[in-house]
């Protein structure tokens, strides 16, 4: 109602309410969307979604045009964007809080040794078992390797 009104001031004004509302959604996409998905789907997922999203978001003109003309309703497009933002913000209320909390699927980080070696002995029981096990397997790896050298007589 603000935009429709013929002062310059509340157009102004409507226009920096919806550019405020906008941003509070968008500001935060960049932090919220990784930590959807888990790290070997992430690139994909993301992709997917804005894929789909652009879909829907291109057809809203023609729905919005075709809402005007079915109801003769001016307001109807903004009567659709409310119930997209209702849907939005019912999404936003049922998402799952990632905040100080690793990503899933991501290896974990630590910040200096003994947060390392913390994190190593809650998620690695037995490293010098696993050690010895992989240079085990190196040993084994390195005794075919020159079996397949000695079987061809021109590798050294």
């Amino acid at each position: 109602m603000m935009i429709n009104s013929d002062e310059i001031g509340l157009i102004f004004l409507g226009l920096l309410i919806l550019a405020v509302l906008l941003n509070c959604f968008t500001g935060v996409m960049a932090s919220i969307l990784p930590a959807i998905f888990p790290t070997h789907i992430r690139y994909s997922a993301l992709a997917i979604a804005f894929n789909i999203s652009v879909l829907i978001a291109g057809a809203t003109p023609t729905a919005a045009a075709w809402l005007v003309e079915a109801t003769g309703n001016l307001y109807m497009p903004a009567y659709y964007l409310m119930v997209v933002a209702v849907v939005g913000l019912i999404t936003g209320i049922k998402m799952i809080e990632t905040a100080n909390k690793p990503l899933r699927g991501a290896t974990p980080a630590a910040s200096d040794k003994s947060e390392a070696k913390e994190i190593l002995s809650e998620h690695y029981d037995n490293i010098e078992q696993r050690v010895e096990d992989i240079e085990a397997e190196i040993e084994a790896l390195q005794k075919k390797r020159q079996a397949l050298i000695d079987q061809h007589p021109k590798l050294d």
